[in-house]
């Protein structure tokens, strides 16, 4: 079940009515901590800890290239990952386990997988879309150049695949987990491309929407049901159970997503990333629901402004506009998207502990978009 259909139609979750929502999610919040254990996340130290692993067995006359490898590779990556995150994906990845089955924490190294992807992506999503800024600090490519950022994101998609032959799974079960890093990072490239291989003026006003879903599918919803499908399958979970979850990670992606794009036009503090996305033309969730709200006329003409403000860099007055028309629905839709996700997860595994701490976490972090 996919938060939009492919013909581009839209969600169910975005029609519905407020209070269906909360009665929704009466039964489960009933049973909810009030708090859930986090995942301890320390990507800088965990770096630290591993690298002598990944660079070890090289020869003397490696010795003069330390200081290159460290001032390129090395000591920018630690920086960077030593950035403040919310950890979701690693929290995602402990929820999967404990809803597969698994018994006691997750093997550590596991749950930083989809961590140390995600951050690759940011990466190049930020060589990609000119940005000057990434969680607090730099965007890197602003610190070390285009070139050098490039290849130490590279550098990090390849580490997930020399870490998964040392966690303590049986075989089968570090095959499949290896086996379904590759193919979502084929999806992922693909949502990409999708991202950056038209923009929003080019498409017409009945597609864009499918285009925007298909792409937030693929680029953002596929990494976050790479987590609850890691945890699954390293629990040992049933094929259908793991199907399930990856469903689940995959809705919430999308959804949260859609509070990615939205907040970044509706929130003034956020301002700055709408500019990025309007100034690159990308097909976002705010021009999904502009297409809807808006008649044929006016969505063109803001997307002859928007063709404009790309031009001349002057993007604040279109996302003025863009805030006005979407005023009416605010975050709803993103929300909507969200707790259809949780309904549909509840609905297979009612009375399952691990499931309120997981609902309990996505509503935390549904409020801290505002």
């Amino acid at each position: 079940m996919k938060v939009v259909a492919a013909s581009g139609r839209a969600p169910a979750a975005m029609f519905v009515d407020p209070s269906e929502r909360r009665e929704a999610f009466a039964s489960v919040a009933d049973r909810r901590p009030a708090s859930t254990s986090a995942v301890p996340v320390d990507l800088a130290g965990f770096f630290d800890r591993k690298l002598p692993l990944l660079t070890g067995g090289q020869s003397s006359a490696a010795a003069p290239c330390q200081a290159v490898w460290q001032g390129t590779l090395y000591e920018p990556l630690r920086e960077f990952l030593g950035r403040p995150s919310k950890n979701l994906r690693a929290r995602l990845v402990q929820h999967g386990w404990r809803l597969g089955g698994g018994r006691g924490a997750p093997p550590p190294d596991l749950c930083l997988l989809p961590e140390i992807l995600h951050s690759a992506s940011l990466i190049v999503d930020d060589i990609q879309d000119g940005a000057h800024t990434r969680r607090g600090g730099a965007a890197l490519h602003r610190l070390i150049g285009v070139e050098q950022a490039l290849n130490a994101a590279n550098w990090l998609y390849f580490w997930p695949h020399a870490l998964l032959p040392t966690l303590v799974l049986p075989a089968g079960r570090q095959h499949r987990c290896a086996d379904l890093v590759t193919r979502v990072l084929l999806d992922c490239h693909r949502g990409q491309a999708l991202d950056l291989g038209v923009q929003v003026w080019a498409l017409a006003p009945d597609v864009v929407q499918a285009v925007v879903a298909e792409q937030s599918r693929l680029k953002t919803g596929r990494l976050t049901a790479l987590c609850t499908g890691l945890g699954a399958i390293a629990a040992g979970a049933r094929p259908d159970r793991v199907a399930l979850l990856q469903q689940f990670g995959e809705q919430v992606g999308v959804a949260l997503q859609m509070l990615d794009d939205l907040t970044a036009v509706l929130l003034p503090a956020r301002h700055d990333k709408a500019g990025e996305d309007l100034r690159c033309g990308r097909p976002t969730w705010v021009w999904a629901l502009a297409a809807r709200e808006c008649s044929p006329d006016h969505y063109r003409a803001l997307t002859l402004r928007a063709q404009t403000a790309a031009m001349d860099g002057h993007w604040q007055p279109v996302c003025a506009a863009l805030a006005a028309v979407l005023a009416p629905v605010g975050l709803d839709p993103a929300r909507e998207a969200l707790a259809t996700a949780g309904r549909v997860l509840a609905d297979h595994l009612a009375g399952d502990a691990a499931l309120a701490q997981m609902l309990n976490d996505l509503d935390g972090l549904e409020r801290a978009y505002g």
